[in-house]
C-alpha cells in the first residue's frame, strides 16, 4: 500500500509540474505576442504567473526525484 501512494505522490507531482510550467510558459508566450502586438494595457497576471509557476514547477520536480529515490530505496532494501 506504501508503494501504491508512492506512486501516487509521484504521478501527481510529475503533471503537476507540467501543468504548472505549461501554464507559466503559455503566459510568457501570451505577453511577449501582445507586446509584438503593440497591446497597450496588459493584464498584470500574464507577466507575474511565470515570476511564481516556474519556481514551483522546478520545486516539484525536485520534490518528485527525492521521492523516487526513496522509493526506489526501500525496494532496493527487500
Amino acid at each position: 500500500m506504501a508503494e501504491n501512494n508512492s506512486r501516487r505522490i509521484e504521478n501527481f507531482l510529475a503533471f503537476g509540474a507540467i501543468g504548472v510550467t505549461s501554464v507559466s510558459l503559455l503566459a510568457m508566450i501570451t505577453t511577449l505576442a501582445m507586446e509584438l502586438g503593440g497591446a497597450n494595457e496588459r493584464p498584470a497576471v500574464l507577466a507575474q504567473l511565470p515570476l511564481i509557476g516556474l519556481p514551483v514547477g522546478f520545486m516539484m520536480i525536485m520534490a518528485m526525484i527525492v521521492v523516487s529515490f526513496i522509493r526506489r530505496a526501500k525496494e532496493n532494501r527487500d
